[in-house]
């Protein structure tokens, strides 16, 4: 048994704590918080709608420069946005590349058996989604809002979207059916 009572100390201090918690959460500015953020799920809910990678890409882009310039102050968040707008930078260029059938597919016979997945390479593209989904999934683990957690989980949720729409050009490119290169 403790015998100087700081395990009561402790529980009492942190139900104090989630009490006051809750206070603020109930707040006028933060009930107007929690309502803006349920109208931004929904934006992100039409840029996913869209289907759109161009729209994906520029809108995750958009979202990652707001994050650099909130979170300038939190060092481990930073060295994750900074590497994650370098590789968006070379997914767009992906994305251009994969326009030009002739260019990717030159582009796609230098991929190893090793770096394809389902016969379709592992680009740039594909490694940003990757990458940046790993990213959103860990930011999901932290402690948020529900309504935080919501826009993650949609971000999540149109780069999903971005990859299919994009796999679907990278056969399209490569002269593949639709039903070969899909993934396992």
């Amino acid at each position: 048994m403790d015998r100087n009572g700081l395990t009561d100390k402790l529980v009492a201090k942190l139900n104090a704590d989630w009490g006051a918690y809750q206070l603020k959460e109930s707040t006028p500015e933060a009930e107007l918080f929690s309502q803006s953020l349920k109208e931004s799920v929904s934006l992100f809910q039409g840029v996913g709608q869209s289907g759109n990678p161009y729209t994906i890409l520029m809108v995750e882009e958009v979202t990652l420069h707001h994050e650099l310039v909130n979170y300038s102050n939190a060092p481990e968040m930073v060295n994750s946005i900074k590497p994650a707008l370098e590789q968006l930078s070379d997914a767009n260029e992906t994305l251009k590349l994969v326009q030009d059938h002739d260019a990717y597919e030159k582009a796609a016979r230098t991929y190893s058996s090793k770096r394809k997945q389902g016969g379709l390479p592992l680009d740039a593209f594909r490694e940003f989604i990757k990458s940046h989904t790993a990213r959103l999934t860990n930011r999901l683990k932290a402690t948020s809002s529900v309504p935080e957690k919501n826009i993650l989980r949609q971000r999540k949720d149109n780069l999903k979207v971005a990859n299919q729409k994009y796999m679907a050009m990278q056969r399209q490119a490569l002269g593949m059916e639709q039903g070969q290169g899909l993934e396992r």
